[in-house]
């Protein structure tokens, strides 16, 4: 992973006194790994794969799902999911199918170029976990994984209720 210049606010954040905290630091390196997984993708022949188009990959199960149920776990409207999974059929990525549970509904699951964009996907994961590992060292690598886990499996989830 190449070292880039960092944003105005990283630097501003990083240039205060004292420890910055936590959630400041996750946000600028999730934006980077983000732009190196589509630096990835499009190496990979998947060049009109958008940031936006994570809100359907990262919930939308091998099964398939009803789009109501897709924006629920992407915690977006009907209407912006449905806008996603729109591009993303009319890109050969989703396909739309009849629920065999309910013929008045429809199911959106994976067409085959949305299963090698899977594939290439986890195949960009592990590259540029390759990449952090030989830039910081494999036992750093896997005590800073180690502890991102205790976080996910300690810090609740959900969105606050209001």
């Amino acid at each position: 992973m190449v070292a880039r210049r960092l944003d105005p606010a990283s630097d501003a954040m990083l240039r205060r006194p004292g420890r910055p905290p936590l959630p400041a630091l996750l946000r600028p390196l999730l934006d980077r790994f983000e732009t190196r997984h589509l630096e990835l993708m499009a190496e990979a022949g998947f060049d009109d794969v958008r940031r936006a188009h994570n809100a359907v990959f990262v919930h939308l199960p091998a099964e398939g799902s009803r789009l109501t149920d897709l924006a629920d776990a992407a915690d977006i409207s009907k209407q912006a999911m449905g806008e996603l999974v729109d591009d993303l059929v009319a890109k050969d990525y989703l396909e739309r199918i009849r629920d065999p549970s309910d013929g008045r509904a429809k199911l959106i699951r994976w067409a085959e170029r949305g299963q090698q964009a899977h594939r290439a996907t986890l195949d960009a994961f592990a590259t540029i976990d390759a990449e952090l590992s030989a830039a910081f060292g494999a036992t750093r690598f896997d005590d800073l994984r180690d502890v991102l886990l205790d976080l996910v499996r300690v810090v609740p989830s959900g969105s606050p209720q209001g």
